[in-house]
């Protein structure tokens, strides 16, 4: 037994040392005074002369398992060392601290324990002897309550607890929790030392003894527009009885976006509000936003970037829009902007439908499904043109075959297949000469046009979205489109003028 015992004093001095040796030298002193410790301990042990003349040399695996390093390596850890931990840490924070806190009034956050050593000074109150106010206790108890150290907190008075030993509640709180000056940004109520605004210092039936019966309505309580604490908030107010919520704020709390003490970023988020911190979570939006061949300005490089169009509490409309799908857009395209993908400039689209009385379906119900503007454009980024969902063509002609063009996601593509129109299949298209299909003849004719040829996808002055004018290599023509009722005509450019009848056919395309 004695045997053993030496042999694990020694296995314990040679990890203990190598230990030391690895925290205090560089990587080639460390191997040399290493095996010069391991010399000198061997040949001790071989040549001096011992109580136990019979020694085992052989050190098995057991031996090694039955060793604790780790709490061996924090028994002989040096004083030293965790002076320089200290120092490091104070200098760390000390540069966080804004200036005039002397380093020494900068604490980490740690786990406080109220021991009853650290009470042996106060005289314990028991719980029995509490007063009326303080019954029946409730599910939370303040751990110096909870003891009946009355006295950590209060002087005594006729062995009562009495006045607050500190003026100030804070300073009281900051003796044992988390000080203040360690990030940028502070709550206001904990700026200003007003712990109690939020916790009760003696018991509450919620988890940190808050003073309601959740965080979210602890929060309310302050930034709700209503409440009769509202001046505290300094009009910061969210109003969360809007039908559509953030789901992390119903789901858990306001805590998964915001430190409720201090942070390094405004409104105490964890991370930046612009974009980091929506995109922390969303990581569909991410890619499309990162990774897209065509970005979109208003969520990559506007002021606001997400909280442009989006509202991080709640709001009235779908997807925590700020307003409904189309006045969202409305808010930048209310003027001509200048394009992502190629300079160009986007016409002033507000202008445009404010002129033109016929709207694209989307436009006109944005909060019917399927509507708005996000119905044909990818707001966050895509890899088509104009940051369109699907594939579309530039070119005024275009070849529609085995083509996934974007119209036909809505539009029956039986619009462009059909060569004649059956009375029985009228509903197909008005746009025929008689029976025949004049969209067919369009867009199958040699040079098939594109749908972009004849139609606005936003808005136009015409049934049908005609267009008033069309773009023919950067020049623009008039069509001359004329409604008859059971038909039309148009006059495009230079051409003669062709006529159409649903009724009596003009004789197109026969």
């Amino acid at each position: 037994m004695k045997q053993y015992m030496t042999k694990k004093v020694i296995l314990a001095l040679v990890f203990v040392l190598s230990i030391i040796l690895f925290q205090s030298y560089g990587v080639l002193d460390k191997i040399d005074r290493f095996v010069v410790i391991m010399g000198n301990i061997t040949y001790n042990l071989q040549h001096a002369k011992h109580a136990y003349e019979e020694f085992d040399f052989n050190i098995t695996e057991s031996d090694i398992n039955d060793i604790n390093i780790t709490k061996l390596a924090k028994e002989f850890k040096s004083s030293i060392d965790r002076k320089k931990e200290a120092k490091a840490k104070a200098k760390a924070l000390a540069l966080k601290a804004p200036k005039g806190i002397a380093i020494d009034e900068i604490r980490t956050e740690e786990v406080v324990e109220h021991t009853k050593t650290r009470t042996k000074k106060v005289k314990l109150v028991s719980l029995d002897d509490l007063p009326a106010k303080f019954k029946p206790l409730k599910q939370y108890l303040h751990e110096p309550f909870k003891m009946g150290a009355c006295r950590i907190c209060h002087t005594s008075k006729n062995n009562k607890p009495g006045e607050l030993v500190k003026k100030n509640i804070s300073d009281i709180c900051y003796e044992c929790h988390k000080t203040r000056y360690t990030k940028k940004f502070d709550h206001k109520p904990v700026k200003d030392g007003r712990c109690m605004d939020c916790h009760d210092p003696h018991q509450s039936n919620t988890k940190k003894l808050l003073k309601a019966d959740s965080i979210n309505n602890l929060c309310m309580k302050c930034h709700d527009r209503k409440s009769k604490f509202k001046a505290k908030a300094k009009k910061l107010f969210v109003n969360m009885s809007l039908k559509n919520k953030h789901e992390p704020i119903i789901k858990k709390s306001c805590l998964e976006c915001h430190d409720a003490h201090t942070a390094d970023y405004k409104s105490l988020l964890s991370f930046d509000a612009k974009m980091d911190l929506c995109l922390d979570c969303h990581d569909d939006i991410a890619d499309k936003t990162h990774n897209s061949k065509y970005k979109h300005g208003g969520v990559n490089t506007s002021k606001k970037r997400c909280l442009e169009c989006h509202d991080p509490h709640a709001t009235k409309h779908k997807k925590l829009l700020k307003k409904d799908p189309v006045e969202t857009c409305l808010q930048c395209h209310n003027k001509e902007v200048k394009s992502d993908e190629d300079g160009g400039m986007l016409m002033n689209i507000k202008k445009h439908l404010k002129e033109n009385k016929n709207w694209h379906m989307p436009i006109k119900k944005p909060n019917e499904k399927g509507g708005g503007c996000g119905a044909c454009h990818e707001p966050h980024g895509s890899d088509n043109f104009s940051i369109l969902r699907k594939s579309f063509t530039k070119n005024f002609y275009d070849n529609f075959e085995n083509k996934d063009f974007f119209c036909f996601k809505c539009h029956n593509d039986t619009k462009i297949s059909t060569q004649y129109i059956e009375p029985k299949d009228n509903n197909i298209t008005n746009f025929r000469d008689g029976e025949v299909n004049l969209h067919f003849l369009h867009v199958n004719d040699r040079k098939g046009r594109s749908c972009r040829a004849c139609h606005d996808e936003h808005a136009s002055k015409y049934t049908h979205l005609i267009r008033d004018y069309t773009d023919f290599n950067g020049i623009k023509f008039p069509l001359r489109y004329i409604d008859t009722g059971s038909g039309g005509s148009c006059a495009p450019a230079c051409h003669k003028k062709f006529e159409y009848d649903r009724l009596t056919p003009k004789g197109i395309g026969k």
